[in-house]
């Protein structure tokens, strides 16, 4: 009698248990992470990565057909799924990868801005899905969802000055690696992602599980880090300057909110006087920017923004004995007290 009780009981533990597993398993949320020409590979692979540590949650990419997608860098990858016979998610992920501005003959998010079944599939399903989240300048795909109005929203710090154009009424956040506004959550570029995916962790299972899983991963995870490539002083280097410097390498550089002080080899068979009056010409044609000295290997100029801040921007030539056609272009930049 005593051997049939202990029986019993062991067979009803082993059934709690099981039952339990099965209620476990029924409870994880499944993650659709969106793929395609073009996607930036740690754009999906982080989040992947950080989403389906320990098992705890259905992670699988879904692209619009089952032909093998192409990464930005030549990564060959099979979704898992297609539109037609995925899981119903209750997280969605949308990567980016490639240019923003909608061509329908482009690689990357370029493309898919064009895609109405790309466009129509993030709209259905970010209706019923519980979290939305885009990675780098995956954020312009929610825009042309119509999901980033009247929200805070970031984006890849190179794309983040015409996220604007396609979410006009959105708040564009500079200085944040991701902005959760709810159920809606847009991460800066690239490695952003994965701060974006531990923070959703946090708000599905606790910030011991995101911590567990950063150690895991040895990722120095920092939530309340203030670190935004967007918001660097290199920023406010005006874009005019890029047709001057089309082929430079780094050689140093250091880039704080407040300061930049970068040295850079530039290739040009110009004098350095010619490419002083060039750089000038470009930099103080700049919106804001005005000249405020000139001379044959240096030069300074101003910036005044709307808000009253003002950034003095420099720069120095100087020849490199050791090689022909090179010039060394030492550049700062700093705000002004």
């Amino acid at each position: 009698m005593k051997k049939l009780m202990i029986v019993a009981v062991l067979s009803l533990f082993v059934m709690s248990s099981f039952a339990q597993a099965q209620s476990v398993e029924k409870a994880k949320m499944n993650v659709a992470i969106l793929i395609f020409d073009g996607v930036q590979i740690i754009d999906y692979t982080g989040p992947y990565e950080v989403l389906g540590s320990w098992g705890r949650r259905n992670v699988y990419t879904v692209a619009e057909n089952a032909d093998t997608v192409t990464t930005s860098m030549g990564m060959k990858v099979i979704p898992n799924y297609t539109f037609e016979n995925q899981p119903k998610p209750d997280i969605l992920v949308i990567p980016g990868g490639g240019y923003s501005k909608p061509d329908p003959n482009g690689r990357g998010v370029a493309k898919q801005m064009v895609n109405e079944k790309v466009i129509r599939w993030i709209q259905e399903n970010a209706k019923d899905a519980k979290y939305v989240m885009s990675v780098c300048n995956g954020a312009f795909l929610l825009a042309k969802a119509g999901l980033l109005e009247g929200l805070e929203a970031t984006t890849f710090h190179g794309m983040i000055n015409d996220l604007n154009e396609f979410a006009p009424t959105a708040k564009i956040v500079y200085d944040k690696r991701f902005v959760d506004n709810g159920k809606i959550i847009t991460t800066a570029g690239l490695s952003s992602g994965i701060d974006g995916a531990l923070h959703l962790i946090e708000k599905i299972d606790g910030i011991g599980w995101a911590k567990r899983i950063a150690a895991g991963l040895e990722y120095n995870w920092q939530p309340n880090s203030n670190y935004a490539r967007a918001s660097l002083a290199d920023m406010k280097f005006p874009e005019t300057i890029d047709r001057v410097l089309t082929d430079i390498e780094p050689v140093d550089l250091t880039n704080e909110r407040d300061f930049y002080d970068g040295k850079w080899m530039v290739k040009t068979s110009a004098s350095i006087e010619d490419f002083m009056s060039s750089l000038n010409k470009e930099w103080s044609s700049a919106k804001g920017w005005s000249n405020t000295k000139i001379g044959k290997s240096e030069g300074v100029w101003k910036l005044t923004e709307q808000d009253g801040k003002v950034w003095i921007g420099e720069a120095k030539v100087e020849k490199v004995a050791t090689e022909n056609n090179k010039l060394l272009l030492i550049l700062c930049i700093f705000r002004s007290i």
